[in-house]
């Protein structure tokens, strides 16, 4: 009875031992599957981070290009609207010099 006793201790033991090898190596795989799954998580933020930039580094571009041919066109007008002043000066300026030299 004792040797049964003591036999089914061990074996209790034994069973115990496995069980903590079991629950260790399961906590080194889900450790290990853990950190791949973190590094997979980082690496997709980044990615996802790095399109949204380029996105907004496109957008500010077309922006900055469509101001400035904007502004373009206004200095065009406001250069054609400084001519047609310039070309009516011309004309006052040869009338007066005309008239006083008359």
């Amino acid at each position: 009875m004792v040797e049964e006793t003591i036999k089914t201790i061990k074996e209790t033991e034994n069973e115990a031992e496995e069980m903590i090898k079991k629950a260790d190596a399961q906590c080194t795989d889900i450790l290990e599957q853990a950190s791949v799954e973190a590094r997979g998580l980082k690496e997709q933020a980044e990615m996802d981070a790095k399109a949204k930039a380029e996105a907004a580094l496109a957008a500010a571009k077309e922006a900055a290009d469509h101001l400035a041919k904007q502004k373009a066109v206004e200095v065009e007008q406001e250069i054609a609207a400084m001519r047609d002043a310039a070309l009516g000066k011309e004309k006052e300026a040869v009338q007066a010099v005309m008239q006083a030299l008359v």
